[in-house]
């Protein structure tokens, strides 16, 4: 296979860590991640739900190895591996020190690594400052401009974005679209209850329902919803907690987009 083997993280999760739709992948599964240090319930079940599901979609395409380590697996596998710059530190150190894995750049971002680098040694003493990168990012990726000016005539509108409240209980606002667990959620926390139960790992806090979308499938659905019934809130009253909302008018997409499940352009 010209294209070799792709390790995927598990916030590697959408269809452009791929280079094509057939290529062959691999997953780990790591219980040690998970006993290293104490994560939330929730966000275990999360990570562990939305790996579990795109090996599902991937079907045979996809060699997903439950283990105690990530060198547990790797030394199971005698094939080429390439992988996208991990998104933590320890990670990219693991993976790079092996040095028999091919460490492509990262993806998932809309600016790559060298484009930000050479932005702040462009800058020389001036202060690195979010707006002056925004903007530049804006121009080079062509968003919302018009020509070389942005779009509208001005570069930000947040003077307009933190309107009062209104003056009611609630923003009025479309319930969320919750996702709707199934036997893979079911599968993992009986996984987790039997981790916790033989000691193995120890989490924070409690589970509860899934809220957050775990497929590209749910993760796409929820921005048509977003976009459809709660953007037109989400600008004016951005941060507004009303008393008789059980919800804001955030998009819940952090989540997903944070395990590589949209690419933020897209969303954009």
């Amino acid at each position: 296979d010209v294209m070799g083997r792709r390790w995927l993280f598990g916030d590697q999760l959408g269809p452009h860590f791929l280079d094509g739709p057939d290529q062959q992948v691999l997953m780990i599964e790591s219980r040690g991640v998970f006993a290293s240090r104490r994560f939330h319930r929730a966000k275990a079940h999360l990570i562990l739900s939305a790996m579990r599901h795109r090996a599902a979609e991937l079907g045979e395409q996809c060699t997903y190895l439950r283990v105690n380590s990530y060198s547990e697996a790797l030394n199971s596998i005698d094939e080429r591996l390439s992988v996208c710059h991990p998104t933590s530190r320890a990670a990219f150190e693991f993976v790079k020190g092996r040095g028999d894995i091919e460490v492509l750049p990262a993806r998932g971002f809309a600016s790559p690594m060298e484009d930000f680098e050479r932005w702040v040694s462009s800058r020389g003493r001036k202060r690195l400052l979010m707006e002056d990168f925004y903007r530049e990012a804006r121009r080079r990726l062509n968003v919302l401009m018009d020509g070389d000016e942005p779009a509208g005539g001005r570069w930000n509108f947040d003077a307009d974005n933190q309107e009062p409240p209104p003056r009611t209980t609630t923003l009025g606002v479309l319930e969320p679209l919750w996702p709707q667990e199934d036997e893979v959620d079911q599968q993992v926390r009986e996984d987790l209850d039997r981790w916790e139960r033989d000691g193995q790992v120890s989490f924070l806090g409690a589970s509860g329902p899934r809220r957050f979308a775990a497929t590209r499938a749910e993760a796409l659905a929820l921005l048509d919803h977003f976009i459809d019934h709660r953007l037109s809130a989400f600008g004016p009253h951005e941060d507004a907690m009303m008393s008789g909302d059980p919800w804001m008018a955030h998009s819940l997409l952090s989540a997903p987009m944070n395990l590589g499940l949209l690419d933020p352009i897209e969303v954009v």
